[in-house]
């Protein structure tokens, strides 16, 4: 009887039934000690176009959003506490969409950084928005689909987009999201396997536990402005990275015999050195792992198919963060690269990343807030990037009426953020830091250029014109700057 005078008690109240995680929870009163001055998390997944699509070819697709339970209200309940709901709002679709002008390309990319610090929570509306940034002829537009994290993960922000985007001849688009991903969570396990994973589980507890107490990463120029007292700056640049042939990085990961998340994550470890190197910092060890540089990866677990069409349920935060390590000490990048795959191999077959959700889901909510906010930023501060890769579409999609030109998803973090996203047989590419923090970090396009270059080479794969050139940048740059340039790369250059 009580449970049902609870429910209708929300109906009344205008809230959902479903209550949030405390995941999402912990993001809608704030996860972050309040002096760190963090800003909100918001999602912003971003479409390029040569034309922009109209504010009349958005409603439809506002109309769409709308329909799904979190998008439709605002989140309330008590910091701290696991009670949080969506209490539902009254709203137009066109309400959800702005429209910005840029003169350039330049001003578009500039218009999008300074967009990034907005907040979605200001207003009597859903914490979700459309931005258009609508550029002349010859130029790029951009829409910028901005969704708080609360709403939801990666993995269910992939799932809401198979449903407003469309095939190039207008049909709605098959799952985005590989089966396989969802195969890696379902794998059945022998009585020896069940057996031995009761042991690692035990493990792996006691891993996550210590990870708020942990080693700091080594420090290094790139991690100069990092470590406990680490605050959010407020000052971030976009660094957009050469866009990859899908087909080319494949190679290299058959040629390696790894995957290709090994193969962007070996390469960007490659560029941290190489930065590293550049701001005459020394990273080389005997022993290698000595040179710890730490990635944070967030980890989503699928949703099972039944709750595919359920809008009550689709959109959830259910992921963790894993920590990996780059490899930096190792300067061979084959060496590094079979590093990297082993590490990574270790932590697939391992129960690390449901230890974890686990712990996420049962602790935090018993601990004081202030001691739960503490955990969040010590774990993170012992770290020096976040690294996400998330699957895009394979064909060319439309939306809003207009054919998708390029994808980026952008995301504001206390630490570097680095944003992957594959679409139309590209990768796409992106690192978002702080510029006065980490001196010199536009240039880690140009690094990690010169190391899937370095990769290529070693492994027999053709490299593309085009990343050839983005890595020859650093011959120009260098003889601005007066730094003699590296003789392989002038080489190459020739």
């Amino acid at each position: 009887m009580g449970k049902t005078q609870s429910k209708d008690k929300y109906e009344e109240a205008n809230f959902s039934k479903r209550k949030m995680s405390f995941t999402s929870a912990s993001m809608a009163f704030g996860a972050w000690p309040e002096k760190v001055n963090m800003c909100e998390p918001t999602i912003n997944a971003t479409l390029y176009f040569d034309t922009c699509p109209t504010v009349e070819g958005l409603v439809p697709l506002c109309q769409v959003v709308s329909s799904y339970e979190r998008c439709a209200g605002i989140p309330e309940g008590t910091p701290g506490k696991a009670d949080w709901r969506i209490k539902f709002v009254d709203f137009e679709p066109k309400d959800m969409i702005r429209t910005i002008k840029a003169s350039s390309d330049d001003e578009v990319h500039t218009k999008i950084e300074n967009l990034l610090h907005d907040s979605t929570r200001n207003r009597n509306l859903p914490w979700w928005e459309i931005v258009r940034i609508e550029a002349p002829k010859g130029c790029r537009s951009a829409i910028v689909i901005r969704i708080d994290h609360v709403i939801g993960d990666g993995i269910s922000l992939v799932n809401l987009m198979e449903q407003i985007l469309t095939d190039n001849d207008g049909a709605k688009l098959d799952e985005i999201i590989p089966a396989s991903m969802s195969k890696k969570f379902n794998r059945k396990l022998s009585f020896g396997q069940k057996f031995c994973q009761f042991f690692k589980i035990i493990y792996y507890f006691f891993v996550v536990l210590g990870l708020p107490v942990g080693s700091f990463d080594t420090k290094t120029a790139f991690r100069a402005n990092m470590g406990a007292k680490m605050d959010y700056t407020w000052k971030r640049k976009l660094i957009r990275f050469q866009a990859l042939p899908l087909d080319y990085v494949k190679k290299l990961k058959s040629e390696g015999g790894v995957s290709l998340n090994d193969v962007m994550f070996t390469c960007l470890g490659g560029a941290i050195r190489r930065y590293n190197i550049a701001q005459n910092c020394e990273v080389t060890d005997k022993k290698k792992k000595n040179i710890r540089c730490r990635a944070l990866m967030p980890v989503a677990f699928p949703r099972p198919n039944v709750d595919k069409n359920d809008k009550s349920a689709i959109l959830r935060n259910k992921w963790v963060f894993v920590g990996a390590d780059f490899g930096v000490g190792y300067e061979d990048v084959v060496e590094r690269l079979r590093y990297v795959n082993g590490n990574m191999n270790v932590m697939k077959n391992s129960p690390l990343a449901g230890v974890q959700l686990a712990v996420q889901e049962s602790i935090p909510p018993k601990l004081p807030l202030n001691a739960g906010r503490k955990t969040v930023h010590d774990t993170f501060v012992r770290h020096s990037v976040i690294f996400s890769n998330v699957p895009g579409p394979e064909k060319i999609v439309k939306f809003g009426g207009q054919e998708v030109m390029e994808t980026q998803m952008y995301f504001n973090n206390l630490l570097p953020q680095v944003g992957i996203l594959s679409y139309r047989g590209n990768i796409f590419m992106n690192m978002n830091m702080d510029t006065e923090a980490i001196p010199g970090g536009e240039m880690m396009p140009v690094y990690f250029a010169r190391e899937m270059l370095d990769l290529s080479e070693k492994l027999g794969v053709e490299a593309p014109l085009d990343l050839i050139e983005r890595a020859s940048e650093m011959l120009d740059l260098s003889e601005k700057l007066g730094v003699e340039a590296p003789l392989d790369l002038i080489e190459r250059a020739k």
